[in-house]
């Protein structure tokens, strides 16, 4: 199985993600080790603060990335991690946004430092922007918004909403954090449907992980299939502009008490 980073800021110099072209280097070569085999670039865009050439400007060095990828057989895709506020409803009308591989599919975010209830009072309103445009949110790291108590109910919203539930693979191996522990109650409740990286770096914190975090999955008693779709089938429908299948499975209990032990 090759896994699909559906989300990652691998095209240097153009946010807060990878910053140079020998560091993409880096980081291509680790996401091959990890078992890598499409990336989709996902370099921030902030509704509001953002030119009108934004989208040449990414598309060009994505373009680049592609080149660099081919050495590390890797595919990379085009696309942005559009950061959604009150000023959404004009970056969707004036199409200052990348959508995944020119298909229907939106990596989406919304300020991670805010309060929860900043996110729950205002994600939706600006989703809907996003959904009326005739376009699917991915909601992305949905684990990192929820700074005390995870409100399954409001992702449960989401999801009835039309939206795609995207986990980061650092929250899942960040065992002892609020977010690792947010995405594993996603996962037991069949409310993930794809996992990204997220990655920034080539080193430390936010690399390609996949396969780890795969690893870890299985062992820790989520069955194989469950997670061949979370990390690689669901992002190939994507990728194809096709429906994703929702999640019916049950973690292995007996797996998990032996893991801990």
């Amino acid at each position: 199985m090759g896994y699909v980073d559906i989300h990652g800021h691998y095209a240097w110099d153009i946010d807060d993600g990878i910053s140079t072209k020998n560091e993409a280097e880096q980081a291509l070569a680790l996401a091959r080790e990890q078992g890598i085999s499409d990336i989709v670039a996902t370099p921030h865009f902030t509704s509001g603060f953002m030119s009108s050439d934004i989208k040449d400007i990414a598309l060009d060095r994505i373009n680049e990335l592609k080149e660099l990828a081919r050495q590390f057989d890797i595919n990379v895709y085009s696309g942005c991690e559009l950061m959604l506020n009150e000023n959404s409803t004009e970056v969707v009308e004036k199409d200052l946004f990348l959508p995944i591989e020119n298909t229907h599919y939106v990596l989406c975010e919304y300020n991670v430092i805010k309060p929860t209830d900043s996110f729950m009072e205002h994600f939706d309103d600006y989703l809907r922007a996003i959904i009326k445009k005739g376009y699917i949110p991915i909601v992305a790291h949905i684990e990192r918004y929820f700074h005390s108590v995870l409100d399954i109910d409001y992702v449960q919203y989401l999801i009835d909403l039309g939206c795609v539930i995207q986990v980061n693979t650092t929250s899942i191996l960040d065992k002892q954090s609020l977010h690792h522990k947010n995405a594993m109650t996603l996962l037991d409740r069949n409310m993930v449907h794809v996992i990204g990286t997220d990655t920034h770096r080539a080193q430390g914190g936010r690399i390609p992980n996949m396969q780890e975090c795969y690893k870890y999955l299985v062992k820790y008693g989520y069955p194989k299939a469950y997670c061949q779709l979370l990390m690689d089938e669901n992002a190939h429908q994507i990728l194809l502009d096709k429906p994703i299948t929702h999640p019916k499975y049950k973690r292995h209990l007996i797996k998990k008490m032996l893991h801990h032990k």
